[in-house]
């Protein structure tokens, strides 16, 4: 076999591994949708090269359409797989578009006879606009993390082959089917293509990666049962926000514990005592506002910090919190079961730290048992504290962690 035809296997084997790749990102984790249409897509890179060049004439109609029919179905499921993964709303009408025009311009040209350099340039041209339609609809990803800015460069480099590098090969040479892969044109194009599948392949194996990544560290910082911070992750972002917090603001502390829960295992078993554990997750997490932290210390027990609330809002909030809970209905839980809950309320000075404002919190918690539970009992206003924010101003702010995420579920 030639050289330069053996080269040509290149791309359609490297974009072969690439799908091999994505369908094992698929495989184990079957939620991940993009993952299988970015499968899809070096798939039908694959195909379309392979019918380009070594499995159809290359001045034939059948090769005119099926081979961009190939590439352009892979440009628009690139476009759908990157959307998805960054969660946004793909331009398909514009891709579609663009793509049937590809495929029926291809055709037309080849009948026209005005030679196969008119149809790269043409068709080149199109699907680079493709990608730009894609890179346009995905601009704002360039600064939300390293990955956005990955993906963008890679189809900015896809861009350039597509739109310049394809027309300076071509122009001022005659490409004929005989010829072609003596031309420098089928030198050039091998190696930028190279570059590019090598590029984006390598951009989303990163996205699919960083995105398990975050799964899995989402998994270890959440509740199973609620939903709301594990103890480590609450505490770690509880203390960030009280080192790096105004002490201008005023702030407070809520530990919740259900009364008498091991009685409520004990007479109906965990499954239920489990329904309740998460339907109190699920209350606090829609009677908190996005400014709020909430988590589940272990147990029976939750605890939130509440930013700009002083100790008379804290308190609003816990009498309101624990008349929900007293009458929260839940699905699959024994009519005559009653849950109630007693509430600890501490605020925090100016410059009290969380491990300084949790124990006070948790000695006005064991008042609250100590008085008959089912109540709220407050500690002692510390001697220097902030000026209150109205809740409703917060609504909008979400309080962040350390690692940009939102702190309350």
């Amino acid at each position: 076999m030639d050289q330069a035809i053996a080269i040509g296997f290149t791309v359609p084997a490297i974009a072969t591994a690439m799908c091999a790749i994505f369908l094992c990102f698929w495989h184990y984790n079957r939620e991940d949708r993009a993952a299988l249409v970015f499968a899809a897509a070096f798939v039908m890179c694959a195909v379309g090269f392979l019918l380009n060049h070594f499995i159809l004439a290359k001045e034939s109609v059948a090769n005119a359409i099926g081979h961009n029919a190939c590439y352009a179905a892979g440009l628009y499921l690139l476009g759908d797989g990157i959307h998805r993964a960054f969660e946004k709303q793909p331009p398909r009408l514009a891709l579609i578009t663009l793509g049937a025009f590809s495929v029926i311009a291809a055709g037309i040209i080849q009948l026209s006879f005005v030679g196969l350099s008119v149809r790269i340039i043409t068709i080149n041209f199109v699907h680079g606009l493709m990608l730009m339609v894609t890179a346009w609809s995905l601009r704002d990803i360039w600064n939300r993390s390293w990955t956005g800015t990955a993906v963008l460069a890679a189809l900015a480099l896809c861009i350039i082959n597509f739109i310049l590098v394809s027309p300076i090969t071509v122009t001022g040479n005659t490409i004929r089917d005989e010829t072609f892969f003596q031309s420098a044109y089928w030198q050039i194009i091998n190696l930028i293509s190279i570059f590019s599948v090598l590029g984006m392949g390598g951009a989303l194996v990163s996205v699919c990666v960083m995105q398990r990544l975050d799964a899995l560290r989402d998994d270890a910082e959440s509740d199973f049962l609620t939903g709301l911070k594990s103890r480590r992750a609450f505490e770690q972002a509880a203390r960030h926000y009280c080192e790096a917090r105004s002490g201008d603001y005023a702030a407070s502390v809520i530990i919740i514990d259900l009364d008498h829960f091991k009685n409520v295992n004990d007479a109906y078993g965990h499954a239920v005592g489990d329904k309740v554990i998460r339907g109190v997750g699920a209350l606090l997490s829609a009677k908190t506002r996005m400014s709020d932290m909430a988590g589940r210390m272990g147990g029976e027990e939750f605890c939130l910090v509440l930013p700009g609330t002083d100790m008379s809002g804290a308190k609003t909030l816990g009498e309101r919190l624990r008349r929900a809970i007293s009458e929260l209905p839940m699905e699959g839980v024994p009519e005559g079961l009653k849950v109630t809950a007693s509430f600890g309320v501490a605020e925090l000075g100016r410059d009290m730290l969380f491990e300084d404002v949790y124990p006070i919190a948790d000695a006005a918690l064991y008042a609250a048992k100590s008085l008959g539970r089912n109540r709220v009992e407050c500690a002692e206003l510390p001697s220097a504290i902030g000026k209150p924010v109205h809740r409703k101003k917060l609504k909008s702010v979400p309080a962040q962690d350390p690692n940009g995420q939102r702190l309350a579920s």
